[in-house]
C-alpha cells in the first residue's frame, strides 16, 4: 500500500522531535528545580544568591542571549555552574561543540596534562590551545576580586577551583612566583569560606572519580604540587605545600 506525500517517515520525523521537546522541557523544569533547591539548601553567607547578582555590571563575559534562550545547553550549566561556569562555557564551547555541563570539568583538568605539561611545547596544536586558554580565561587578579568582594555563589566554587588549579600548575612550570603567591591568597580565601562538609560535598558531587583520576596520575608521574584535596584541611595542606616549596623566600601573610 502506497502511504501519501509525507507519510510514515514525516511521521516519525515528527514523533522524534516531539520527544526532543519533551526531553528538553524536562530538563528545564529539573534545572529550575535545581536552581530553586540550591538557593533554599545552602545558607552560607560568604556566597550570593542569584537574585543579588547586577548581570549588567558581571565583570566576566558571558553570552546572555544564549544562556537566556537556553542554547547549546548554556542555561543548563548556569543552573549548574552559576555566572562563573557560564562564563568559562562561553570561551570554551566556541572550541568544542560537545562541551557540555557533564563534561566541563574533565575537559578543564585534562586540559593540564593534554597541553601544559606535553613535553613538545613546539606543537603548532598545544601552543595554540595553551594560548587561547590564557588569553581568554579571566586573569588572576579579576577573580581575587570577586572572591574577596563574595560575587560568588556556592555552585561556581568547582569551576573555580578548576580554573585556579591550571593557574596554580602554570606559574609552577614558569617558575612565576608572584603569580604563584596570588593563586594561593584566592585559593585560601574561598577555603575560609566553606566548611568542611561544604567541601568535601563539592569534591564527590564533582571530581570524585574521572577529575580526580586526572590528578591522580599527575601525582605519580609528577609530584605531590598536582594533588587535588580532598577535604578542607589537605587543601590547605597543599596551599602551605606550594608556598614553602616555592614562595617561602618572598613574605607573605594570610
Amino acid at each position: 500500500m502506497r502511504r501519501s506525500e509525507g507519510g510514515f517517515f514525516s511521521h516519525q520525523f515528527r514523533l522524534s522531535n516531539y520527544g526532543y521537546y519533551l526531553r528538553r522541557r524536562y530538563e528545564l523544569i529539573e534545572d529550575e528545580v535545581l536552581l530553586e533547591l540550591e538557593d533554599i539548601k545552602n545558607k552560607n553567607q560568604n556566597f550570593i544568591k542569584d537574585k543579588d547578582v547586577n548581570f549588567r555590571l558581571y565583570p566576566f563575559y558571558i553570552n546572555w542571549k544564549k544562556l537566556e534562550n537556553n542554547e547549546y545547553g548554556y542555561y543548563r550549566i548556569f543552573v549548574h555552574f552559576g555566572y562563573f561556569g557560564a562564563a568559562i562555557y562561553s570561551i570554551f564551547k566556541k572550541k568544542d561543540i560537545a562541551l557540555n555541563v557533564k563534561n566541563i570539568l574533565f575537559y578543564l583538568s585534562s586540559f593540564i596534562p593534554d597541553y601544559l605539561l606535553k613535553d613538545d611545547k613546539k606543537d603548532a596544536l598545544i601552543q595554540e590551545n595553551i594560548k587561547f586558554f590564557f588569553e581568554n580565561v579571566p586573569e588572576v587578579d579579576t577573580i581575587f576580586e570577586i572572591i574577596e568582594n563574595k560575587i560568588i555563589m556556592f555552585r561556581e566554587i568547582s569551576i573555580l577551583l578548576i580554573i585556579l588549579k591550571i593557574y596554580e600548575i602554570n606559574f609552577i612550570i614558569n617558575n612565576n612566583k608572584n603569580q604563584i603567591e596570588k593563586v594561593l591568597k584566592c585559593e585560601y580565601l574561598i577555603g575560609t569560606y566553606l566548611t568542611n562538609s561544604e567541601f568535601i560535598d563539592i569534591y564527590r558531587r564533582h571530581f570524585k572519580g574521572k577529575v580526580f583520576d586526572v590528578f591522580k596520575k599527575l601525582v605519580e608521574n609528577k609530584g605531590k604540587e598536582y594533588e587535588m584535596a580532598k577535604t578542607r584541611d589537605k587543601f590547605f595542606n597543599h596551599i602551605k605545600y606550594i608556598y614553602n616549596k616555592f614562595i617561602k623566600d618572598s613574605p607573605t601573610q594570610y
